[in-house]
């Protein structure tokens, strides 16, 4: 035990002569001095607390141990001398448990390692400054935190750790107990902080060992790891991840990868069977991205770029173990993730489940599945749930084969039947498709080969190419797979392309036997956010064997097959421009159903809904009812002079009598016939009082184009009753302008955006013209402001 005078004297810099050793005797020290020691010491006796050391230790003087506690943090340094372990001294004396609140470790070094350990509820806090550790021939992790308690490690300058066999360059092993491991670049390489353009990033460069990530879990075990800041390069080793969990076996031992990123510029890289970021070997990656730069690869087989590592089946239990891929983006940019042979670029392993969320301002730039493996979603042999929405943006999902751009990847056969895997995919919000391909077997967005893609498209998202490779569908299903596709609101879809007997949008080619159960199905439809605008392109024919597909609807099949049909709903002011991939001249010409020659015809459509169908030529499919025509024009009625009239003061009946006395200041009500611009139409919702409250008849028109609605009535005082239900309908249909005619008052037009702007969900619209003036209260608040 260290003496309370030895202790203070170690404190003011004089270093006692240890026991057993000569030394030198030391100059006489001046009385000062001793005075100031002997006062440290009884400071220390009566409870003051001792100062904190803020070091920088040289990793080459030997390895180091951080012990975050409840009363602070200790650090030691040592080496072996021989078998003897010798702790490291410097002019302070022996580093053994040395208070330091602030530790800064540098230096390089080819064996030493460091160690941290937080106590529960305790943070330890360590800088590494220009940093490098091989510890590959030492069967060691360069740096292993460890503990209850959380760390958090600043990086400064360039830091390099590679670790040896079974660790992780920078470990960090997940338990029930264990704490959370944050890399940070908070402050410059000189301490001061951020915010100028002179800031220096540091960097880390990890690499794990056999079995184990590059940054997070070892051997067997699970990884944990958040990253804030910083430049990060991490590799794992064979089976284990670039930043997530090292391999894990088939008892389902290890293996899991829990990653946080919220900054940085990150590079990861997996070894075989695992994820560039996530799970490893046998392995879960649970891996959430809100802010940073990524890139993600997957080199070997069988491991997601983001998500999933290897899953495997073991016999004789035949339950899955690792594969699934648990992705939350919802910031930052992924400028690369590729997935390994059979497994997705972002999203799930070999069979794993693929659950991946993108949403809010991020931006996905590339994202690559392996053969057979989805750009974004599941590998082979997995299904996926994908959400995307918010202001993201998806520039290309693409898989190299058989797997979807975006959906699942491969299905497989079991005893000869299929079994097919399943994209389930919501694109909703702002959210922005770019491009969404596959290489060959799968759809753009949907099913991967012998899969079924069930693809909801809705709210403001914009698709701009959704392309399948051979035998998939643009948006549906895959070769031999179904698409139920629903396709509702403000949609723009530039181009949905099937691949070669595929459809544009619905099933893929080969696709059978025909039951209720098995249909392709697609719904197209107009909402309160607006009207879909789609332009569709089937598939031509493959290779003589397969005719040309329906640009929507169902794939085509080889002759003597029975295909399977599709269901199709098309309503309210849709536009759409369909091309078969087929020709009349060839016989297999289908823009809008199924094959073979079955066009879907449509009725009931409300005038402004377009439907242009054509054949790979060129030449017209038109159907009745694609373009509806506004109803003609009622011839108006015609006096009888043998009939009295029932006003003799007004001979006119078409045009009502002014009252006694009035003056006539403006033009008078139009009249209720539709004119040649306009055709009448009916407003559920809508009604008109007169000044004693009591309904009176009205009319309404709307214009060719569908973006003005007239209410006109034949009076002089009138109120139009509205509500913001009815505004939501008719800007569903179209309309954005409602005028309001009525006798001896100009016309008032009021925006339908600018009343539902004013935010109010439920309230009574009140638009009364008194001959005099105009008045419109919205839930009983003047708002005559927004008349025109």
């Amino acid at each position: 035990m260290v003496s309370y005078r030895r202790l203070a004297m170690r404190v003011l810099g004089h270093v006692p002569v240890p026991f057993g050793k000569k030394k030198a005797s030391p100059p006489p020290r001046i009385a000062a001095q001793r005075i100031a020691a002997l006062a440290l010491a009884c400071a220390m006796m009566t409870g003051m607390a001792l100062p904190a050391f803020a070091a920088t230790y040289d990793i080459d003087s030997g390895s180091i141990d951080i012990h975050a506690t409840e009363s602070g943090q200790l650090i030691s340094q040592w080496f072996m001398n021989g078998e003897q372990k010798e702790y490291v001294s410097d002019s302070d004396g022996d580093i053994k448990d040395r208070p330091d609140n602030n530790i800064t470790i540098t230096g390089t070094s080819t064996g030493n390692t460091v160690t941290i350990d937080a106590d529960k509820d305790q943070t330890a806090h360590v800088t590494l400054e220009n940093v490098e550790i091989n510890a590959s021939s030492t069967a060691q992790a360069a740096v292993d935190v460890t503990g209850s308690g959380n760390t958090n490690i600043e990086l400064n300058g360039n830091n390099t750790l590679t670790s040896g066999y079974g660790h992780a360059g920078l470990e960090h092993n997940k338990t029930d107990d264990s704490g959370t491991l944050t890399i940070q670049d908070e402050k410059n390489d000189d301490g001061s902080a951020k915010g100028s353009a002179s800031d220096t990033t540091g960097s880390l460069t990890a690499t794990g060992g056999y079995h184990s990530a590059g940054i997070g879990g070892s051997d067997e075990h699970d990884g944990q790891v958040t990253i804030t800041g910083g430049e990060i390069t991490a590799t794992g080793g064979n089976g284990g991840a670039g930043i997530g969990g090292g391999a894990g076996d088939t008892d389902a031992v290890g293996g899991d990868g829990d990653v946080t990123i919220s900054g940085g510029t990150i590079t990861a890289t997996g070894g075989s069977l695992g994820a560039g970021i996530g799970g490893g070997a046998y392995g879960n990656g649970t891996v959430t991205v809100t802010d940073g730069d990524i890139t993600a690869k997957a080199t070997g087989r069988y491991g997601a770029g983001i998500g999933g590592g290897y899953g495997a089946k073991p016999k004789p239990s035949g339950t899955l173990i690792g594969g699934n891929g648990t992705v939350t983006i919802s910031g930052g940019t992924i400028t690369e993730a590729s997935g390994g042979y059979m497994a997705a670029g972002i999203g799930s392993g070999f069979q794993g489940l693929g659950t991946v969320t993108i949403e809010g301002a991020a931006v996905i730039k590339n994202a690559q599945g392996g053969a057979a493996g989805a750009g974004i979603g599941s590998g082979t042999r997995g299904d996926s749930e994908i959400i995307i929405r918010g202001d993201a943006v998806i520039e290309n999902a693409e898989s190299s084969g058989n797997g979807a751009g975006i959906g699942s990847g491969q299905g497989t056969t079991s005893y000869g039947a299929l079994v097919p895997s399943v994209g389930n995919v919501t694109i909703e919000g702002n959210a922005r498709i770019e491009n969404a391909k596959s290489g060959s077997g799968g759809s753009g967005i949907g099913g991967g080969f012998i899969g079924i893609g069930n693809v909801i498209i809705r709210g403001n998202a914009q698709i701009g190419n959704a392309t399948g490779g051979e035998e998939g569908a643009g948006i549906g299903g895959g070769a031999l797979g179904t698409g139920d596709v629903t396709i509702e609101g403000n949609v723009t879809i530039e181009n949905a392309q099937g691949g070669a007997g595929a459809a544009g949008i619905g099933g893929g080619a080969e696709t059978q036997p025909d039951t209720e159960d098995t249909r392709n199905k697609v719904s197209i439809k107009s909402t309160e956010a607006g009207s879909p605008d789609i332009t569709a392109t089937g598939g031509g024919a493959s290779d003589g064997s397969l005719p040309g597909a329906a640009a929507i609807g169902s794939g085509s099949v080889a002759d003597g097959a029975t295909e399977v049909k599709s269901d199709i709903t098309i309503e309210g002011k849709v536009t759409i421009d369909a091309t078969a991939g087929g020709s009349i001249a060839k016989g297999d010409a289908i823009a809008i159903g199924d094959t073979p020659l079955q066009e879907k015809k449509f009725a009931g459509l409300p005038v402004g809904a377009v439907i242009t169908r054509k054949d790979s030529d060129g030449v017209d499919l038109t159907q009745e009812g694609d373009k509806p025509t506004e109803p003609e024009k009622p011839e108006p009625e015609k006096p009888d002079p043998e009939k009295p009239n029932p006003n003799p003061e007004n001979p006119n009946p078409e045009q009502p009598s002014e009252p006694s006395g009035a003056v006539s200041t403006s033009a008078p009500a139009e009249e209720l016939t539709a004119s040649d611009a306009e055709y009448l139409v009916t407003v559920e919702g809508l009604s008109v009082t007169n000044a004693l409250g009591k309904q009176i008849t009205h009319s309404c028109t709307q214009n060719v184009q569908g973006k003005v609605l007239t209410i006109r009535v034949n009076s002089i005082v009138a109120t139009a009753h509205l509500t913001m239900d009815t505004l939501r309908t008719l800007k569903a249909q179209g309309v954005e302008t409602i005028r309001f005619c009525t006798l001896l008052y100009r016309p008032t037009s009021v925006s339908i955006d600018a009343l539902l702007n004013l935010g109010v969900d439920e309230a009574d619209i009140l638009w009364t013209h008194n001959g005099i003036q105009a008045r419109l209260t919205v839930g009983g608040t003047d708002s005559s402001s927004l008349l025109q």
